[in-house]
Formats: C-alpha cells, sequence, structure tokens
C-alpha cells in the first residue's frame, strides 16, 4: 500500500524488494546474503536508502550525482563507483539487510512491552500504563484430567480421524475437524458427529476458525466420504458422547473459576470458545446453575442476545456491550466474533474454554480486555484443555520455547497452527521441526528498540486539521 505510486518505498516493478518471499526471506535470515557486490547491488539499488539513513549511503549518491529524492539508480551505475565504493557495499550490505531495508525504514513495530517500560519524560510515566496478565491452567500438571467415559470417547475421535486420514488422502484438515470440536466440549463433538452422520442437518457456524472452503461444506463433504467402517466408528462415538454430556468436566472449572474463586463476583469475566454449540451449551448449564445471573451470548448479528433464568431473549451486539461497559452485566459468552473490535475494560477476568488451533485467536482474545481504561491493574487469563488432547500434546512441545517464541512476534505467529494439525495426524517430529524454525529474534527489534519523543519544533512542516484533510484526501502518486 505504501509504495503504491511511490518508488522510494519498494522500488520500482523490477525492484527486488517487491518479491514478499524473498525479500522476507533475506531480512529473517532463512536465506544467505549475496556473496558478491553486483548481487548486493540489485538489492540495494532499487530503491537507494536516502543520505539521512547513514553516512555510507550519503558518499554512494554523491560520488553518483544521484539527487535524494531519486529512488532508483540505474543498475550501470555500479562500473562508475571506484574501488573504496564498492567496499563500501560490500562491508556495509548486512547492515542494509538489518537495519536500513524498506520495509524497517518505512514501517515501524511498538510492542506493549516497549510502550509499558518507556518512560514519558514530560510526565514521567509509562507511554502506555501496564497491566500485568496472570495465567491459569498453564501449567504441565493443570490440563483438566480425562474422566474414563471421555477419554474412551478421545479414543474413538482419533481413531475415527486416523482412518479417515489414511483412506482418505489429501483431506488433512476435515480429518482434524472432530479433534477441533471434541476438544472445545463434549456437545460440540456430540453435534459435529450428528452432523456428519445426517442425525442433524448440516449448520455452518458462522462464527468457527475454518478456511472457507471447509467452512461452507464440513461435515456435510465428511458424510459423502466416509466409508462403513468409519460410519461404524461415528456411531459408538455418538452414543458414548451422548451419554455423557451432562458431565463434561470443563463445566466444573468454569464454575470453580467463576464462583468458587469468586471471578465473577470480583472481576466480572468474559469465556470465549471458538463454537457457538459450546457457548450455548455452557449458557444454558450455566443459567440452570445462576437463574439470577444474566449473561450476555456474543456471536453473529442473528445469534446475539441474553440468557436470564433458562430464558433467551435476542439483543443487537451493541446494546451487549453497552450493558457490559455500564456495569449492568458482569458476565459474557462470545466466540471470536467477540474477538475483534470489542473493548471489555470493565471485565477483569477470561476464560478460554478451548484453545484455537490458530494461536493468534489468543492473542485478540485476550486484546478484550488487557487495553487501555481497564480498571483491574492485572486481568486474569484461564486457558482449559483436555489432559491428553491435541492441545495438551502441543502445548507440551511448545512449554519450553513459548515464551521465546512470544517475545519474538509480539503475538504468537500463524505458522504454530500447522503444528497443531501435525500433532493430530500423528507428525510429532514434524510439529517439533516446525517450531524449531521459529526465529529466535524478530527483524525490527534490531532497529527499533527505543521510543523517543519527537519535538513538534523539529519538524519540517506543522499542519492545522483542516490541512491534513487535504493533504490525506490527495490520490497517490
Amino acid at each position: 500500500m505504501l509504495a503504491r505510486g511511490n518508488e522510494m518505498v519498494l522500488g520500482n516493478s523490477f525492484s527486488p524488494w517487491r518479491d514478499a518471499e524473498r525479500a522476507l526471506d533475506l531480512i529473517t535470515g532463512a536465506s544467505t546474503l549475496p556473496g558478491s557486490v553486483p548481487g548486493m547491488w540489485e538489492w540495494l539499488r532499487n530503491p537507494m536508502p536516502p543520505k539521512g539513513e547513514g553516512r555510507d549511503y550519503e558518499i554512494l549518491r554523491r560520488s553518483l550525482a544521484v539527487r535524494d529524492e531519486d529512488a532508483v539508480v540505474p543498475g550501470d551505475a555500479l562500473t562508475r563507483l571506484r574501488a573504496p565504493d564498492q567496499a563500501r557495499i560490500r562491508n556495509g550490505f548486512r547492515g542494509l539487510v538489518e537495519q536500513h531495508n524498506p520495509l524497517i525504514r518505512h514501517l515501524v513495530r511498538r510492542t506493549r512491552e516497549q510502550l509499558e517500560q518507556h518512560i514519558d519524560p514530560e510526565t514521567h510515566k509509562p507511554l502506555l500504563q501496564p497491566i500485568k496478565v496472570e495465567l491459569f491452567g498453564e501449567g504441565q500438571g493443570e490440563a483438566i484430567p480425562l474422566p474414563a467415559y471421555l477419554g474412551d470417547a478421545y479414543g474413538l475421535a482419533e481413531e475415527f480421524c486416523e482412518l479417515f486420514g489414511a483412506n482418505h488422502r489429501g483431506a488433512g484438515f476435515l480429518q482434524t475437524l472432530l479433534l477441533r470440536r471434541i476438544g472445545s466440549s463434549i456437545y460440540a463433538g456430540q453435534r459435529t458427529v450428528e452432523r456428519i452422520l445426517g442425525i442433524e442437518p448440516d449448520v455452518v457456524d458462522e462464527e468457527d476458525d475454518e478456511p472457507e472452503e471447509v467452512a461452507s461444506s464440513s461435515t456435510s463433504r465428511l458424510a459423502e466420504l466416509i466409508t462403513s467402517g468409519e460410519r461404524d466408528l461415528l456411531e459408538r462415538l455418538h452414543r458414548a458422547l451422548l451419554a455423557n454430556r451432562e458431565r463434561d468436566p470443563k463445566l466444573g472449572q468454569v464454575r470453580n473459576y467463576l464462583l468458587d474463586r469468586r471471578w465473577l463476583e470480583q472481576r466480572g469475566c468474559i469465556v470465549f470458545s471458538q463454537y457457538r454449540d459450546s457457548i450455548l451449551w455452557l449458557a444454558e448449564a450455566l443459567t440452570a446453575e445462576l437463574p439470577a445471573e444474566p449473561m450476555a451470548i456474543y456471536s453473529g448479528p442473528q445469534t446475539s442476545g441474553i440468557m436470564h433464568g433458562g430464558r433467551w431473549v435476542p439483543r443487537q451486539r451493541e446494546e451487549l456491550k453497552r450493558l457490559v461497559m455500564a456495569g449492568e452485566m458482569r458476565l459474557m459468552l462470545g466466540t471470536d466474533a467477540a474477538a475483534e473490535g470489542l473493548n471489555l475494560q470493565r471485565l477483569g477476568s477470561l476464560i478460554n474454554l478451548d484453545l484455537p488451533w490458530n494461536p493468534t485467536r489468543l492473542e485478540q482474545r485476550k486484546g478484550r480486555i488487557q487495553r487501555i481504561g481497564q480498571i483491574h491493574d492485572t486481568v486474569y487469563v484461564c486457558n482449559l484443555r483436555y489432559r491428553g488432547s491435541v492441545e495438551d500434546r502441543v502445548h507440551e512441545l511448545l512449554s519450553e520455547r513459548l515464551e521465546d517464541i512470544y517475545a519474538v512476534f509480539g503475538q504468537l505467529p500463524d505458522v504454530l497452527e500447522d503444528a497443531w494439525v501435525a500433532v493430530a495426524q500423528g507428525q510429532r517430529e514434524r510439529a517439533k521441526q516446525l517450531i524449531d524454525e521459529v526465529p529466535t529474534q524478530h527483524p525490527f527489534e534490531l532497529r527499533y528498540t527505543q521510543v523517543h519523543k519527537v519535538d513538534w519544533e523539529s519538524c519540517t512542516q506543522v499542519l492545522y486539521d483542516k490541512a491534513k484533510q487535504e493533504v490525506l484526501r490527495r490520490r497517490w502518486g
């Protein structure tokens, strides 16, 4: 976007920086640096950094009589450079890649940690008021033990997925679909099996975190593909889930945090799940136990409302937000429709009923309460997972590197979703490889490690509001 009509950003259409895969591999160290000056020159000249980026670029521009406003230097200009200047290119190329490449020059990365640690010289307070996060359920022994009835059911689900994967090559995501849902709640697993078997009509959950091509026909496609042996496994699984739906141990965990630990009374809470099936099951279970407690159900535009005393009343999502922010409602159950663009500073705790296989979702969920205006200095976050489940096995693989990975990216990288799928397919070594391939240092950390105050009097031009609007309305290029 920044480069449209502006060659100073990524150079012209022939610039190697416009090849995203090559450029990112170079910056992150996934590919080796060019070994020759001509190879380095192609990256340096198109676009060439302005003289303000460093002494080397000022000298190179002066040697070639290239104005600072000219972004692209002709390729044959390299022949006009003397040996000392060519040595300057060779010696300074790593610096170009690490601290002066076009992406870093035009994008600024600020992490919450940076803003919380740096003190404003005028107010003598942090640029961003720190809001700490206390995690629950993260210890190796804190996964929810699977009772025998649920352990047997999960074993049947894994057996089905293994058999399905062997019989239907190229159906990797469909193979793991059931494990994703049964890892959320017994009820979500039961409903999925019913849709596959044709017991219930196939209803696409608008909040499901699935690729578009799968979300449109996920369970119905499975129904068309399964063999008689796979159907037999599903029918056994369905009987096991149906018989034990009311005994899901996650309900006891949610009740423990909300009531026994008094999160609901002292902080207010939002409970997240990927699947509306799980949210509706939890809402019905909680309203039976807490008939006097109104709870907001935040999902799609047509499926949001209030559950109170076992009675469901549809409500607009804007009204639900208003009730929570006004302190008139202290419990919200939400799908990932609530994970973006929702400010819930009045709630001081969060329970993840399930762990999304796309890890960015976890950071988005936490961001609903860890934000400016939060009334608590520390927010509580609890992550629930069944012991021995795919989520638990991935957590075990990640535990040693999770903190390092989070520090590198500021949020967990989406590439780790592939690790979830690999574990679900029994490819533990492949999952470990994916985790180990995550870089140990974010490229932007090399340049943007300090936050400095800019004195407006040092700016070339200061615009009034009307002038700003005029500038922003101009066409690029």
